[in-house]
């Protein structure tokens, strides 16, 4: 009897693979009949190397985890190459559907089998939903408050935005702060804007501000099982 090969899913992270603080999450809802294989867009690079990925001029800024736990922060036109370049690493490998665990807003991404982008994904299922108040949003930090902003109008929502680091969200008074700012702007719905956050901290900002909380990674995994007929 032949046993079918499981489907392989690739998933690309901007920073440095395997990611153990996103991908386990996701790997509970995509379930054991998928195979994840990860890259990572800084993979094999230098500290120096890193460091001229920085943030420069107007470049939008993205935070993102190295191998050691520590958080940098990129320029996203400085990284878009290597992206593209994991992902047709991955599709080599075999790699069915590839996943971008970032929700920057990318450029539409060169792929040659399915890819999902989670920025899109976001913005089409806020597009389906409807609830009273305003859209809260949780970026990664201070610096990226009116990126943020700015990105969210442009889709056409009126957001409150608010900090919180997703490699810091142990901190209980910092999980406070960002409730508190979601409660103060008045949000029916708030969006975990960063694929960094986790389920244990999107269940205790949903106990802290009573209402609906959506987790990006969370979303996009269950993307992809629909997409692999999960």
């Amino acid at each position: 009897m032949t046993t079918a090969l499981r489907p392989v899913v690739g998933l690309v992270t901007i920073g440095q693979s395997p990611r153990p603080d996103v991908v386990p999450d996701m790997a509970e809802i995509i379930g054991p009949g998928v195979e994840i294989r990860e890259a990572g867009a800084l993979d094999g690079l230098t500290r120096v190397e890193i460091d001229a990925l920085k943030p420069t001029g107007d470049d939008e800024i993205l935070v993102t985890r190295l191998q050691d736990g520590s958080a940098v922060f990129l320029g996203k036109e400085k990284i878009v190459g290597l992206v593209e370049q994991r992902i047709a690493g991955l599709e080599r490998g075999g790699a069915r559907f590839t996943a971008l665990l970032c929700t920057g807003a990318f450029p539409r991404l060169r792929a040659g089998r399915t890819l999902i982008q989670p920025h899109p994904v976001l913005l089409g299922t806020l597009r389906g939903l409807s609830w009273p108040g305003r859209l809260g949003i949780l970026t990664p930090s201070v610096p990226h408050v009116p990126q943020t902003e700015a990105r969210w109008r442009r889709d056409g929502f009126d957001p409150v935005v608010a900090p919180l680091s997703p490699y810091e969200e142990e901190d209980p008074a910092a999980l406070r702060r960002a409730a508190e700012a979601m409660r103060a702007g008045a949000a029916g719905l708030v969006v975990m804007d960063c694929m960094g956050f986790r389920r244990k901290t999107r269940d205790e900002l949903r106990g802290l501000t009573g209402v609906p909380v959506l987790l990006a990674n969370l979303l996009v995994a269950r993307v992809i099982t629909e997409a692999c007929g999960g």
